[in-house]
């Protein structure tokens, strides 16, 4: 075996061990980035779905991956559903909110944003 052929199989031993190396590191990287994605919920609440007579209130939850969730808390305020969720290890990020005509009504729609490290 000449100098020549001695060289093109180190130069092909190199090149793969670049390419696997890299591989590797991009997919760490990549690992790293879903493993510390945010898990991040919306609720939107109806001003006519809060029944202060019953103490309830009508919350709808969406987090993004599958269908909106009715859910119905034992709460008579925006206030007190957001704070049920801040005990459960969500941090409130963001709150909006605005009008909608439902029937000739005005029904105030309030959108709360919650966040919470996976």
């Amino acid at each position: 075996m000449n100098n020549t052929d001695r060289a093109s199989i180190f130069i092909v031993c190199l090149f793969y061990a670049v390419t696997l190396s890299s591989g590797y590191i991009i997919h760490r990287t990549l690992m790293d980035g879903r493993q510390s994605q945010v898990k991040r919920i919306i609720l939107t609440i109806n001003s006519n779905e809060i029944n202060s007579d019953d103490n309830s209130t009508v919350v709808y939850e969406d987090n993004g991956y599958s269908q909106t969730v009715r859910k119905v808390h034992n709460a008579s305020s925006i206030v007190s559903i957001s704070s049920i969720y801040e005990q459960n290890g969500y941090k409130l990020e963001y709150i909006s909110e605005f009008l909608k005509k439902v029937m000739d009504q005005d029904v105030v729609v309030t959108r709360i944003w919650f966040s919470k490290k996976k």
